[in-house]
């Protein structure tokens, strides 16, 4: 008794294939049925909420906790000298967050410094305009005394304050000096109130300008910020002085 081989391996085939797409079609809807979760029915709670707060004192507790303070575990630094720098740091921080700074400390600071800046910019002159009357003491006085400068022999006054080795006070006769030079040759109108940057501001059409208000710094350093003068530097600034003084003599006289 004999079998066709080749028969058999064909209907094996078409059995394996049917099989295949019976599991196909049939495996999304059994895989469904599987996952498909169980309905679950929650519990109707409309209880009122109730908060629940820590203790004070368990809430101060774990406040100074040092577990808890992450990131502010810094090692001590080990030279002395950092050591008392990381102490005023550590102080200041605390002074900065304390309530008597936020409250009072920071406004007295803040004032401080505000009239320290209006104290130096009209030391500067830069607010003659709202402060005039210290412009006017402090501008273009000599030795405290509000006087005429068409009044002074400048060239005897100068020549006593270089023989009692006064070289500021000289310096400020120069200066008085070149605004009566000025004055009598109609390039500014002078004022005992007004300050030395308008003269300056007064001579800004004029090629001469620039050299006056060169004067004017060295004048304000020498008698206003103190700037040391001794023979060598007052005879630099002297002829400075004089050079300057032939410049006016060349200018021509504005026409009114």
């Amino acid at each position: 008794m004999t079998f066709d081989t080749r028969f058999n391996w064909r209907q094996l085939r078409l059995f394996g294939f049917f099989c295949l797409l019976i599991q196909l079609a049939s495996g999304p809807c059994l895989t469904y049925a599987q996952t498909k979760p169980a309905s679950v029915t929650a519990r109707d709670d409309r209880s009122a909420v109730r908060i629940r707060y820590p203790m004070p004192e368990q809430l101060r507790d774990l406040q100074n906790d040092r577990d808890y303070q992450y990131g502010r575990d810094v090692p001590p630094p080990e030279n002395p000298l950092a050591r008392f720098f990381s102490y005023l740091y550590r102080r200041l921080m605390e002074f900065l967050a304390s309530e008597a700074y936020q409250n009072f400390w920071q406004y007295v600071i803040l004032a401080a410094i505000a009239g320290l800046v209006i104290y130096l910019l009209a030391k500067a002159e830069v607010l003659g305009f709202i402060f005039p009357k210290k412009a006017q003491t402090t501008g273009l006085d000599y030795e405290h005394l509000a006087e005429n400068i068409h009044e002074i022999d400048f060239d005897t006054a100068i020549d006593e304050a270089v023989s009692q080795q006064s070289f500021r006070l000289a310096v400020r006769l120069l200066y008085l000096q070149t605004l009566k030079r000025l004055t009598d040759a109609g390039l500014i109108g002078y004022k005992p109130d007004k300050t030395n940057r308008q003269y300056v501001y007064e001579l800004a059409s004029l090629p001469i300008q620039p050299g006056f208000e060169n004067l004017t710094r060295q004048f304000e350093f020498v008698w206003y910020g103190d700037f040391p003068v001794d023979d060598a530097s007052f005879a630099h600034v002297r002829q400075q002085f004089r050079d300057f003084a032939t410049l006016i003599g060349r200018q021509p006289k504005p026409v009114n």
